[in-house]
């Protein structure tokens, strides 16, 4: 059985539509004083960038050419790591891991060619893979009647959904009593 929430009912303290009005511009307020903030917090966030990226840049260049020639020595040396994976060093260590397994291909098949093949063969049929779903977009534009869809164990739910526009205006306007 589907567990649901206890619905809490909850009542507005709003009496007008001037309330609402207020509500709106209050809303409207809020949001122009927080695009503001976003700007100038943006502005700080790309001149920090700006002061730090040169620096970072030089670094993860730098970095990168040591990553590089490690690799390129453990590659000359792999005859070294048929025994042990890895090798331990005073400041870390270096290693080769086997990756997970990829189909590929045998020279002169394609994925449509292996395909014939796992198809026509019993024993491996099992590889095949089928996916069969429902067509929600030709339910809902068949045009069936509500009776026909139940059914089927569906039917069409419209449900409203709340909304509000708060308009922003210049600033001298914005300041809520």
């Amino acid at each position: 059985m589907a567990k649901t929430k206890p619905q809490t009912e909850q009542k507005t303290t709003l009496k007008s539509w001037s309330e609402v009005d207020q509500l709106l511009k209050a809303i409207a307020s809020i949001e122009s004083k927080k695009m503001q903030e976003e700007s100038a917090m943006n502005d700080k966030i790309l001149r920090a960038n700006q002061d730090h990226m040169p620096t970072l840049d030089k670094l993860n260049a730098e970095k990168l050419g040591y990553e590089r020639d490690i690799q390129l020595y453990c590659n000359e040396q792999k005859d070294e790591f048929k025994d042990a994976r890895s090798k331990t060093l005073n400041y870390g260590v270096v290693g080769f891991r086997k990756g997970t397994g990829a189909l590929k291909t045998l020279k002169g098949f394609t994925w449509e060619a292996v395909k014939k093949v796992i198809e026509a063969s019993k024993k491996y049929s099992a590889y095949i893979k089928t996916k069969t779903d429902i067509d929600k977009n030709a339910i809902l534009t068949s045009g069936m009647k509500p009776d026909q869809m139940a059914k089927l164990g569906v039917q069409i739910v419209q449900e409203d959904s709340f909304y509000y526009e708060a308009y922003l205006k210049s600033s001298s306007e914005q300041t809520v009593s």
